[in-house]
């Protein structure tokens, strides 16, 4: 081999991206040399944002206000477009004032991110194949030629996902949807009830003549389930119109055949809720917005890979593929591991996952890194000033989690790390870890998500963002502590919280807790 890298990563989008800045901050900050180099099919960093959404308005919120400085970690929960970075040189706000930004800003951002740390990208650079030598690296063939490294990440984002639909090649895929005018006075099919397919319906909306949408299941609001994932409000107007009777539709069907007719097609229809009643409707357009899944196909053929929720690589709790050592994944191919739960398949959550990979590569590569202590004094006040000011379990509730470990009387940071970590991680008998995250309760046994009643002095029965503590003692025991949720999630002031982590803690360790 030519050159042997000690990491690439494929793929210049943001979760590519924030792997390597936050790669490039560790080894600046403990002086470690670094061999990094990215590979990027396009002629610039962020592709896949100059062609999605195609429609152009993110659905990433630019919160600009939030009372506190825009650089402080409480600001970056609401900012869910901006890398992470120590600094904070590079953010939304200086690329966009809109609270749903345009794509073409966060594409500049990304760029400009490029410059900004140096970051070694090639472009126009095709990743054709991937094999591992006898030595344990990775053999990465491009159309430039072939490239070897020690760990090797994979950040190549999704691509179009079509069902078997008999004669979908016949419609317009969502990433060629025509201009808006094509449309008007149209009946028109969007299959997809995801966010895509709800974001064509609101450019035709005035448009077409009538709009009606498919899929297997119904239409899930993000609102009902905390899913960003599902339709967003933005893109929910069509919501409205078909209960107000206004030209428009929600099926929730199989659709058995697309056939081509004359000046348009015949769509047969298999209703879910309709005792077993099919129907040809007929549509003069048809757009398929049927969803993504990851873009890694020849990965998975090259090193035998496994897949789950029919769209993800199997990786473990430190993004680490289950088949293939020192192969990691990053962006939205880290979703499998918190599908249709939290937000690893968005930049605002996997931003915290790709910080937390960058740590263990640099672990890996065996950067010096110090861990902080704390006194048994000082750990009620630090762990309700995180909850109360950091973004990463806010952000990531219930998934990402700050660790820290019991020893000599002293509490060692470990820092971030998925709630899987966590929970798998060896421990001997005698050692012990704490962590501290945010979570929900479950709003789904509720009807009306707006309606949730609330139990004042019972924990345990919060439904809102709130604090958990769990202390882990030995293999297999894992303490629980639920405090109860804040309606502006400020839990640091309040002396309850104080006294009943204290407690708690006091009872895991049978050591006095400074309250």
């Amino acid at each position: 081999m030519e050159k042997l890298h000690d990491v690439i990563i494929v793929g210049a989008g943001p979760g590519g991206l924030q792997v390597a800045v936050s790669l490039k901050e560790l080894s600046d900050e403990y002086n470690q040399k670094l061999d990094l180099l990215m590979i990027e099919s396009g002629k610039q960093a962020g592709t896949f944002y100059t062609k999605y959404p195609v429609h152009g308005q993110l659905i990433s919120n630019n919160k600009l206000y939030t009372g506190k400085p825009p650089k402080s970690r409480f600001s970056e929960r609401f900012d869910w477009n901006s890398l992470l970075t120590k600094e904070k040189k590079i953010m939304m706000r200086n690329y966009s004032r809109e609270f749903f930004p345009r794509r073409e800003a966060l594409v500049e951002m990304l760029n400009d991110l490029v410059a900004e740390y140096e970051l070694p990208v090639m472009y126009n650079t095709m990743w054709k194949a991937t094999r591992k030598t006898e030595q344990g690296y990775f053999e990465v063939e491009t159309d430039k030629g072939k490239l070897y490294c020690k760990f090797l990440v994979i950040a190549t984002g999704m691509t179009p996902n079509p069902p078997p639909i008999p004669g979908l090649e016949l419609t317009t895929p969502y990433h060629e949807m025509k201009k808006k005018e094509h449309y008007r006075d149209k009946r028109v099919l969007i299959i997809g009830k995801g966010n895509s397919g709800m974001e064509c319906v609101q450019e035709i909306l005035n448009e077409a003549n009538l709009i009606m949408v498919a899929s297997r299941h119904s239409t899930r609001m993000a609102y009902k389930t905390h899913y960003v994932g599902d339709v967003r409000a933005v893109n929910s107007l069509l919501v409205d119109n078909y209960q107000l009777k206004h030209q428009a539709a929600l099926l929730d069907c199989d659709i058995l055949n697309i056939e081509k007719v004359d000046e348009g097609f015949n769509v047969t229809v298999h209703y879910k809720h309709a005792e077993d009643e099919k129907e040809v409707l007929f549509f003069n357009e048809i757009i398929a917005a049927t969803g993504f899944r990851s873009n890694i196909d020849h990965l998975v053929k090259d090193l035998n890979l496994k897949i789950i929720n029919k769209k993800y690589p199997s990786i473990s709790g430190v993004f680490e593929s289950t088949e293939v050592s020192n192969l990691f994944f990053a962006g939205t191919q880290t979703h499998g591991l918190d599908y249709r739960k939290t937000s690893s398949g968005f930049i605002h959550g996997f931003r915290y996952n790709s910080k937390v990979l960058a740590h263990k590569i640099a672990d890996r590569l065996e950067f010096p890194i110090k861990n902080l202590t704390i006194s048994n004094e000082e750990v009620v006040g630090h762990i309700l000033g995180e909850l109360t000011e950091a973004s990463d379990p806010y952000l990531q509730p219930g998934f990402i989690v700050y660790v820290m470990k019991y020893e000599a009387g002293m509490w060692n940071i470990l820092g971030y790390q998925t709630i899987i970590e966590f929970e798998n991680k060896p421990l001997q008998e005698e050692e012990v870890l704490l962590a501290a995250s945010l979570e929900y309760g479950d709003i789904h046994k509720f009807a009306d998500p707006l309606n949730i009643p609330r139990v004042p002095g019972q924990p345990e029965e919060s439904v809102h963002i709130h604090p958990v503590v769990r202390v882990r003692k030995g293999e297999n025991v894992i303490e629980k502590l639920d405090l109860e949720e804040h309606l502006e999630n400020q839990f640091m002031d309040l002396p309850t919280y104080h006294q009943h982590l204290g407690e708690f803690l006091k009872a895991m360790l049978g050591t006095k807790i400074n309250i």
